[in-house]
């Protein structure tokens, strides 16, 4: 230890003797090492910080799966829940989980908050208590037993003022009376994200009027010791196998599939972090390169304190030694300024995420922070940084040849054939690496100008939405329902400055949709199990004229098509290709089969054959990468909805114009809220926001890396300049204009950067298929973006030659043969 600290504190001493060297290192390593912890954080609290539940990394979801709709994450009907929970041997509990709007009225105004049903014991699974109050009891999952509630504390204080003496006393919720029986923890989130499920009731099933098609519930559960992920899998499959037997009538081709909570969560951002991590490892790599050529430059300044050492007794191990511990000391000066490099990147993180409330928003984004787990993490990175560039410096001057060394006026061993090797070989990874960031960063910034330019199927621009939701108790007849949204649009396209409004029950660029199965007059499907399927919308008559949705074939929606005329559909040309490739599909008639029991968010669709009088233009999903969804377009008074968002397009103020048409549905109906209004730009901007915030650090990281990489080039260049002069003043002594010496320096600078291009390229070739997932419109061997980037950092490189070559070309030939 004594040996240890001794090297420390001489290397401390070389440090402070150079302080230019240092700091020039000290800030490389910072940026390196900052940006790998800044981006480790971001990993750390999405994808490796343990879910705040009890021992959550045996918490799962049963998913159930449609290769006919292409549905991974799919719902489950109640009977299928209840009969897997009888029959499962793999699972400590197995809980069912459904969300819809609820209205909560009393002590103050209607108030539209989201409600989850789940299982009794729900929250024993997640391990879980209130800190109010108490938990379900087992008997309320019972029918007639059901009417208690759990609410958020964020509900309790911001209604009730966080009142205790609220407890056991009724609240009403869609005009029920239910007893509020606990509180839950402050800081409880069930998926992470802003979005507050404030309302916890528990189910209760009567098992005898379910319906085995009835597909609404998520399912949780908590796996039994011993048993992994792959076995509870197994069994799910058996046990689905066993029960398509027992029930023939239920979908033959749905699957099943067992996955952990966290990395469900997480699943969707996962790829694009872990491109990230791989872009600023990159960029460390970069900034050991850059370091070790500094430490190489700085070794033939060295080699006579270094040959004394051996001369004085000192063997090779020991010098080796104090060499790495110098480098090592500098990496975690480096890595402890790249703390605070990092910590300045998280505070400014926030204004690159996806907005919280969005459908965009990271899980648990909000808890990213420096813990013990990002200083591990940095302080292993900076002791293995120190290893890695101080490695091949220590190396070399270990190895120097005493005598030469020795000698008053030598060049030194270091800079002979082999330095120079190693100094080449460094540039050329640092071009190599370059090239790659700058190469992924291209394929990403194309794809997402595609995105931006792409046709969404309508106009986003100023067009404002905004959602009701009307629930049974106070609108039992879907006469009233239709009534309500009917004079509620009319009413809204009557205001100053409204250019048209419509409503859909489900938006474009949202996650949310939902499918229906139907006939096709003449036809039968294509195979057992696989029926005509689709995305469907129920819309207003003027949706398509808000959102400015092209009519391709036939006719829009008609004020005259009412409840009692001929039931009528328009089909988007993704529907049409895949049913109707070489047919007209107007005229052609279609029976949706009606799902019984409706679940509360489903529309009441017309029970008969519909006649198709149009075609429209496909419009963009949530998801870029997946081909355009086939889509169904259901006129809303023949098929009402209890929940619908109005569509209004205006130039006016958008605050002043959500205001009257909240005032609009106030004056209809006094206890029904208006919730989620957003502009169309704005659920753009928030589909859209994960593959900017990846495209834009990719960039960021790319573009630090291209200066490292050209000051890495000018530094070795302008190093070999000084260590030619001799050679350079003879060449020019003997004839040599100041041509032909920028060329030979230029050209082998550039010699050293095509060598890193060419193995670059064949790296992004093999690479970059790992990015093809998040490119839209693009290959991930786009010739291009390959072209495009070569070209550019071939100019970098050229720059970074020019200037050393330039300053060889006024070298005075009698200085330089003075000098040497």
């Amino acid at each position: 230890m004594e040996t240890i600290w001794n090297d420390l504190r001489y290397g401390w001493r070389m440090l402070r003797r150079n302080p230019g060297f240092a700091i020039v290192a000290v800030l490389t390593l910072a940026i390196g090492i900052g940006a790998n912890a800044a981006i480790f954080s971001v990993i750390n609290s999405i994808l490796i910080r343990p879910l705040p539940f009890h021992d959550s990394s045996r918490i799962i979801m049963v998913w159930d799966t449609d290769p006919n709709r292409h549905i991974p994450n799919g719902t489950v009907s109640p009977a299928e829940f209840l009969d897997w929970r009888d029959m499962d041997k793999s699972f400590k509990e197995l809980d069912g989980f459904r969300t819809s709007y609820l209205t909560v009225t009393g002590n103050g105004d209607p108030e539209q908050a989201w409600g989850v049903q789940v299982s009794t014991d729900f929250f024993q699974m997640l391990g879980l208590k209130p800190i109010l109050g108490r938990d379900f009891l087992s008997d309320e999952g019972t029918p007639g037993h059901e009417q208690v509630v759990l609410i958020t504390y964020s509900l309790w204080q911001r209604r009730y003022g966080g009142d205790p003496a609220i407890l056991g006393k009724p609240i009403l919720i869609d005009s029920k009376p239910y007893t509020l029986v606990g509180i839950l923890p402050k800081d409880f989130s069930m998926f992470g994200t802003s979005t507050s499920l404030d309302l916890w009731l528990p189910f209760a099933f009567n098992r005898a009027q379910l319906n085995r098609e009835d597909h609404e519930l998520l399912i949780f559960g908590r796996l039994n010791d011993g048993v992994t992920l792959r076995q509870a899998q197994a069994e799910m499959e058996t046990i689905q196998a066993q029960l398509k037997k027992q029930y023939p009538d239920v979908d033959q081709e749905n699957g099943i599939r067992v996955t952990n909570f966290h990395d469900d969560l997480a699943a969707g951002i996962r790829p694009a972090l872990l491109v990230i991590m791989a872009a600023v490892g990159f960029v460390l790599l970069i900034a050991c390169a850059n370091v070790a050529n500094l430490m190489l430059a700085r070794a033939a300044s060295r080699e006579r304190e270094i040959a004394l050492r051996s001369t004085l007794g000192a063997g090779h191990r020991r010098i080796l030694r104090q060499l790495l511990t110098e480098s090592v000391l500098l990496a975690l000066i480096g890595g402890a300024l790249g703390v605070f490099v990092a910590y300045g990147g998280l505070k400014l993180l926030p204004y690159a995420l996806p907005p919280a409330g969005s459908n965009g928003e990271i899980p648990h984004s909000s808890g990213i922070a420096i813990d013990w787990r990002v200083l591990l993490y940095t302080l292993v990175i900076s002791l293995l940084t120190g290893i890695i560039f101080g490695l091949a410096p220590a190396l070399q001057i270990s190895r120097s040849h005493l005598s030469e060394s020795l000698k008053e006026g030598t060049r030194g061993s270091t800079s002979g054939r082999r330095s120079h090797l190693v100094r080449s070989g460094l540039v050329v990874s640092e071009v190599a690496l370059s090239l790659m960031l700058l190469i992924g960063a291209g394929l990403l910034l194309r794809s997402f100008v595609l995105m931006l330019t792409e046709d969404l199927g309508f106009n986003p621009s100023d067009v404002l939405t905004m959602q009701v939701w009307v629930p049974e108790s106070h609108y039992p007849e879907k006469a009233k329902v239709i009534n309500f949204f009917q004079q509620a649009t009319d009413r809204i396209a009557a205001l100053p400055g409204v250019e048209a409004a419509g409503a859909s029950n489900y938006l474009p660029l949202t996650k949310w949709t939902s499918y229906c199965d139907f006939d096709i007059v003449g036809r039968v499907p294509p195979s057992e199990g696989k029926p005509f399927t689709s995305q469907y919308r129920v819309i207003d008559w003027r949706y398509f004229q808000a959102m400015r949705t092209r009519l391709k074939e036939g006719r829009d929606f008609l004020p005259s098509d009412g409840p009692d005329t001929q039931p009528v559909a328009v089909v988007n040309e993704a529907l049409r290709h895949l049913y109707w490739r070489n047919q007209d599909p107007v005229g052609k008639q279609i029976r949706i089969h009606q799902q019984v029991p409706l679940p509360p968010w489903e529309a009441e669709k017309h029970d008969g054959w519909l006649t198709i009088v149009g075609v429209v233009a496909n419009t963009q999903g949530w998801d870029w990468t997946e081909a355009q969804s086939p889509l169904l377009y259901l006129p809303f008074v023949q098929n009402p909805s209890r929940t619908m968002r109005f569509v209004i397009r205006s130039h006016a103020d958008l605050s002043g114009l959500t205001a009257a048409v909240r005032q609009v549905v106030d004056v209809l109906d006094p206890e029904q809220p208006v919730t989620e209004v957003h502009t169309m730009d704005e659920l753009l901007v928030s589909a859209l926001s994960q593959r900017r915030l990846s495209m834009f650090l990719l960039v960021i990281f790319a573009s630090v890396a291209t200066v490292l990489a050209a000051i890495g080039i000018y530094g070795v260049m302008a190093y070999a300049v000084t260590q030619r002069l001799h050679e350079i003043g003879i060449r020019m002594a003997l004839g040599a204009n100041p041509a032909d010496v920028l060329h030979m320096v230029v050209a082998d600078g550039m010699r050293l950067a095509g060598i890193g291009l060419g193995i670059g390229l064949i790296a992004a070739v093999v690479l970059m298929r790992y990015l093809q997932s998040q490119l839209y419109g693009v290959k991930s061997t786009d010739p291009l973006v390959y072209c495009g980037v070569a070209a550019g950092l071939s100019l970098v490189a050229l720059a970074a030659c020019y200037f050393p070559a330039r300053r060889a070309t006024k070298v005075d030939p009698l200085t330089a043969l003075r000098y040497e």
